[in-house]
């Protein structure tokens, strides 16, 4: 799959701000990579300082619905360019969930993130498929989601 069939959907300013605001642990990055902030999906630099935030990404009331442990950095920081892969995701262990239009999982993998554009190829392949969850597999980090990108001249 490439950039141009799918779209990366981190974490809306907005929610990130008002999470941010609700607070949690401050963790200062000892070491990289450790620290994957959701909002502009880098790895944190040694010394910035991140917040640990519970983060629902769901939007309906489906079976496989839960909340999920993320870093954010500490202050607003660039958001995410939607369009690529970033070192973030593909220097890890990651859990690829595959999901219908009402949030339930059509299929799973646990792979090596230098296989996620395969993978992301794989699961779209299904017309089904709405959106792909990616987590860290590790600890289950949520990471963020990706949705096909709809041409908009169609």
């Amino acid at each position: 799959m490439d950039k141009t069939t799918f779209q990366l959907r981190p974490i809306l300013p907005s929610t990130a701000d008002r999470l941010r605001e609700e607070g949690g642990p401050v963790y200062v990055a000892d070491s990289t990579p450790g620290f994957p902030c959701r909002q502009c999906l880098r790895d944190a630099d040694i010394g910035d300082e991140l917040i640990l935030v519970s983060h629902d990404p769901f939007s309906a009331d489906s079976p496989y619905r839960s909340a999920s442990p993320i870093f954010l950095h500490r202050y607003p920081c660039e958001p995410a360019d939607e369009s690529e892969l970033p070192l973030q995701l593909t220097r890890r262990q990651l859990s690829v969930r595959s999901y219908d239009t009402s949030e339930m999982m059509l299929d799973a993998a646990v792979i090596d993130g230098q296989d996620l554009n395969d993978t992301l190829g794989r699961f779209f392949r299904a017309a089904e498929t709405a959106r792909v969850r990616i987590h860290n597999a590790s600890r289950g980090c949520w990471a963020t989601d990706v949705e096909r990108k709809h041409d908009l001249h169609s």
